[in-house]
């Protein structure tokens, strides 16, 4: 079954929307990335809770030269997610504990991006370029809640004064800079 709305039609066979919404998260840290000067490394798996991870060749000095931040990416198009001053989103317990913990080699961000419901109403072309109606929100993982133990998931609320914009991405790798793990 096809699709038609908005700018285009996707045929039967495509990905499905949540894989879109896992492509289109990767695809717009890159933008961020990239009009930043940072590089993206890629993983094939994401089982340790990052996607991606932030790399700067920047020398921060006296801190960290050439710091790094590992990224959890997450898209959601669900109205629901979306509350007053906040984006709600679920994780499972072994994510949260993986990402907060204060002995990582380098720190964790939770990135969550909201999205139209429909992917067609996800970028818009025009004369004056390619425009994204999306927003992506982050939360350092050592500042995830703490975890409750008896529960397998816990929704987390990512404030929507967190919006991961270039100049933010800047002032988040420099506070990766000063990361220091603590011995547990």
């Amino acid at each position: 079954m096809t699709a038609t709305k908005g700018s285009h039609t996707n045929p039967e066979g495509s990905l499905p929307v949540n894989a879109m919404r896992e492509e289109i998260s990767k695809a717009y840290i890159k933008v961020l990335a990239s009009v930043t000067g940072l590089t993206v490394g890629e993983w094939g798996q994401d089982y340790d809770c990052m996607d991606v991870t932030l790399s700067s060749g920047v020398d921060y000095s006296p801190d960290r030269y050439g710091p790094k931040i590992d990224v959890q990416l997450k898209c959601t198009g669900r109205k629901n997610a979306t509350k007053q001053n906040t984006i709600a989103w679920s994780l499972d317990t072994r994510s949260v504990a993986k990402m907060s913990k204060l002995n990582r080699g380098t720190p964790a961000l939770l990135c969550v991006m909201v999205t139209a419901v429909d992917y067609w109403d996800w970028v818009h072309l025009d004369q004056t370029g390619l425009l994204s109606k999306s927003h992506m929100y982050y939360l350092w993982g050592h500042d995830l809640p703490a975890l409750k133990s008896s529960q397998g998931h816990q929704t987390v609320h990512l404030p929507k004064a967190n919006l991961l914009s270039p100049a933010k991405v800047l002032e988040l790798m420099e506070e990766a800079s000063k990361w220091q793990p603590q011995t547990v």
